[in-house]
């Protein structure tokens, strides 16, 4: 989830009892945002759009990074040809009630049942689904989704509240389904020290977490805590949802804006950059909005700094107003605009499949246990 919009209000109704879900909007993603419709279209012959519809339906398309769990949400996935997203239905420091943003100050209390009910939410869209629905523990139940058609889901949290300081409860979420975990939000947490690194614990959550096979996500980092955990893991990790400063035009800010010191690093440590879709990141530098075009301008960038081995999606999408996606991603459905924008600017189909979803197989792979 990006910072900002009054990253939580200082007044509001009490803080929710420890059972309340933070995020809960009863509104799918889609029907969230107030941005007028795009006119975006990326122009193609009959042959390019039609190798560009092909090479989307056959790849297995994979977002690194959302917060969207109402059933809308998975008719979305469903109409957009996604095989599996990476769902936190927990950010550390908020809920959301009455569409309003209010802040969560305690870190640790009520954040495990707050984190459990959250996982209760995502295995009762797995069975309301009938099937449907998957939840995703290896490689094999993606292609398995993807062959059979099914919506698969990673479990994730963006924060490290809900083990409430405790390294046991990380095994607990892990027997619960949970295969990746966002270390850090803008709050204060048991994995973080006064200085905004991570603290014993934090380090300890980290090796426990490549120990038990649970992909490492450094989203919201700043570059010191950044390179700790890169010098600390044993394992690849993602950056769920970011951007290159250098493309952006901004000056590179932690895992947020990455420097291209930092796409290095990823790059070697066999993880990903997974591009956010919020234009805050993703600046326009085309016309008066971002659109398909400028981030594809990011995969450009880092293929030509680091390899297409070091790019995937990330979007996060979230169910609350007053944000702006880039055009022509607004909304789930859009996704194919990103493969038609590649196949204009001439990328292999090898490349494309690569960025949609087979570079995060690839680290799945190697962190998964099963």
């Amino acid at each position: 989830m990006r910072l900002g919009l009054a990253a939580a209000q200082s007044s509001g109704p009490p803080p929710p009892q420890a059972n309340h879900l933070p995020i809960e909007s009863g509104l799918p993603c889609s029907a969230t945002t107030d941005q007028p419709p795009s006119s975006f279209v990326v122009t193609l012959s009959p042959e390019q759009e039609a190798r560009a519809l092909a090479v989307y339906s056959r790849s297995v398309v994979i977002t690194a990074h959302d917060h969207c769990f109402d059933p809308g949400d998975f008719s979305d996935m469903e109409a957009a040809g996604i095989t599996v997203r990476t769902i936190k239905p927990t950010v550390d420091g908020i809920y959301i009630t009455g569409a309003k943003r209010y802040r969560i100050d305690e870190a640790v209390d009520g954040w495990f049942e707050r984190g459990s009910k959250a996982l209760d939410i995502l295995d009762s869209r797995i069975a309301e689904s009938r099937g449907k629905v998957s939840m995703i523990r290896s490689v094999g139940d993606i292609e398995r989704a993807k062959r059979e058609h099914k919506l698969g889901i990673i479990y994730s949290f963006e924060g490290g509240r809900p083990l409430a300081g405790k390294l046991d409860n990380l095994e607990v979420f892990y027997k619960r389904g949970l295969r990746e975990m966002q270390l850090f939000w803008a709050v204060p947490s048991p994995l973080k020290s006064p200085t905004q690194t991570l603290s014993d614990f934090g380090l300890a959550v980290l090796r426990e977490m490549n120990r038990l096979g649970i992909v490492i996500d450094l989203s919201h980092m700043p570059d010191l805590t950044f390179q700790q955990a890169i010098d600390t893991t044993t394992a690849p990790i993602v950056i769920s949802h970011c951007a290159v400063a250098a493309v952006s035009g901004v000056k590179s800010r932690g895992t947020d804006q990455l420097s291209d010191d930092a796409v290095r690093q990823v790059a070697k440590n066999g993880g990903a950059i997974c591009l956010h879709f919020y234009e805050g990141y993703i600046r326009p530098r085309h016309g008066e909005h971002a659109t398909v075009v400028d981030l594809v301008d990011h995969i450009d960038y880092i293929k030509r700094l680091v390899g297409i081995d070091s790019v995937a999606l990330g979007s996060d999408y979230f169910p609350e107003k007053g944000w702006r996606f880039v055009e022509g991603v607004e909304k789930m459905r859009g996704l194919p605009n990103v493969v038609r924008e590649m196949v204009h600017r001439g990328y292999s189909d090898e490349d494309i499949e690569k960025v949609l979803g087979r570079n995060l197989m690839r680290i799945y792979g190697k962190v998964w246990k099963k």
